[in-house]
């Protein structure tokens, strides 16, 4: 059973708002491009577990995506987390290409691709670590005791796994998505009894879902984007230019005359992504690049968002 589904990080939505309001010539732009990257790599490299994953019998396994909680004073987010009656298994999702040596010693992942090398972390000891904070996690909020498994699973098929077979704690911990549902198997063997009641299994899984904690961006703070260095007005569906103007109701793009109605709730949708969930009429006029005080007014209104404050504080 899948008891929390795969979102599409904000992130990626946020850093997508980012570079359509960035002049091209931003002098971090590839930065930006380059991390949305990695994101939208890790997001492909989880859905395409759904396949395996939605092997598994529905009655014996609760999955839950993206997980993020907290211990106290610290925060630890699991990719994937399988819940069974006898174990809980964290996987830890890698979609990276080329060759890949992990080195154990020194706790660091080396990639070699296009003969550029670069050093990562160890996700191995990564998802070690995500073990030790649920497992705290779990007698902080008084949970029955549960063997917890942990795993990192390589999603892209054409990586190059250089470590050796004989390597027994890489070959353990790491795994290819076509054989993790032989992987999750081996465990039910490997702890035949039962840990939890399924009302106990239940009541774990609805206290992971009250307790996760979405993560919230600032990527204006982040790579240090100024208000000014935003670029605002309607973007065109058509020619993807900032160039539409309110005529009569409608947007009409000055570069391709383009015609839409509601041009602005993409623009609207960005301004949330970059600069808050709420705004304020002369909020709307500065970003839409409005000139009518009541005309934006009517258009927020038709928008049915909830408001605070009064007619002049209005939010």
């Amino acid at each position: 059973m899948i008891g929390k589904e795969h979102q599409p990080p904000v992130i990626i939505s946020k850093l997508e708002a980012l570079l359509r309001r960035l002049s091209k010539y931003f002098v971090r732009r590839l930065e930006i491009e380059s991390q949305l990257g990695k994101f939208k790599a890790g997001y492909s490299g989880e859905l395409s577990l759904d396949y395996y994953l939605n092997n598994l019998p529905d009655k014996e396994y609760v999955i839950l995506h993206d997980l993020r909680l907290q211990n106290k004073s610290s925060i630890f987010q699991i990719d994937t987390l399988s819940l069974h009656r006898h174990f809980i298994l964290i996987l830890e999702v890698k979609n990276i290409a080329g060759d890949i040596y992990i080195d154990t010693n020194f706790n660091q992942m080396i990639r070699t691709l296009n003969g550029k090398t670069e050093v990562f972390p160890d996700p191995i000891l990564q998802a070690y670590r995500q073990k030790v904070e649920l497992e705290r996690w779990l007698v902080e909020n008084k949970c029955p005791t549960i063997p917890i498994e942990h795993l990192v699973v390589l999603s892209n098929p054409h990586t190059h796994i250089k470590n050796s077979p004989e390597d027994q704690h890489v070959f353990q911990r790491l795994v290819r998505s076509a054989k993790l549902p032989f992987q999750i198997e081996s465990y039910t063997h490997f702890y035949p009894i039962p840990s939890l009641t399924p009302k106990e299994l239940s009541k774990i899984t609805k206290l992971l879902l009250k307790h996760h904690t979405p993560q919230t961006y600032d990527v204006l703070q982040q790579f240090n984007v100024a208000h000014s260095d935003i670029i605002c007005g309607v973007y065109c569906v058509e020619c993807k230019a900032a160039t539409m103007e309110r005529i009569g109701g409608t947007w009409r793009c000055r570069s391709c005359r383009t015609i839409q109605k509601d041009a602005h709730m993409s623009s609207l949708r960005d301004y949330a992504y970059l600069m808050g969930s709420t705004i304020t009429n002369r909020e709307a006029r500065e970003f839409l690049m409005l000139e009518s005080e009541s005309a934006t007014r009517k258009m927020l209104k038709r928008m049915n968002l909830p408001t605070t404050g009064s007619t002049r504080n209005k939010r």
